[in-house]
């Protein structure tokens, strides 16, 4: 899959969850776990498979995820996604205001560019309205 993404995810294999389709890879998206915040990373779905709702599903199973392994924020860096990722509830913020083990993290600091939007989301109220 050509995503133009990061590929310093070996660390943090367990915590992606992939889309295929006729066992190719067409999707995913992955998380690092920083106590009750985490880093949401490298959504991407291939570019024939993009706008029949496999990234929101990709999203919703990751909040999932995430919820039940006790996190309550979530942060993303995007230099592509900002408006979709509003409508799923995030919002913008200066990366300053981000958590510092957030900020620590390889994909924060330096592997993804100083140019991406930092943006966060309360995961509390997504237990309330279904994940969405």
């Amino acid at each position: 899959m050509d995503s133009e993404l990061p590929t310093d995810v070996e660390d943090h294999l367990g915590s992606f969850l992939v889309a295929r389709h006729d066992g190719r890879l067409v999707g995913c998206v992955g998380m690092e776990v920083k106590g009750p915040d985490a880093l949401f990373r490298s959504l991407a779905v291939e570019v024939a498979y993009r706008g029949a709702g496999l990234g929101r599903r990709l999203y919703d199973a990751l909040v999932v995820r995430a919820i039940g392994q006790g996190v309550e924020r979530a942060y993303l860096l995007t230099t592509t996604i900002a408006p979709l990722a509003e409508a799923w509830g995030f919002r913008r913020l200066d990366r300053g205001e981000v958590p510092a083990a957030i900020r620590q993290t390889r994909q924060f600091d330096g592997a993804c560019c100083a140019s991406a939007v930092a943006m966060e989301r309360d995961l509390k109220d997504a237990v309330k309205i279904g994940c969405s």
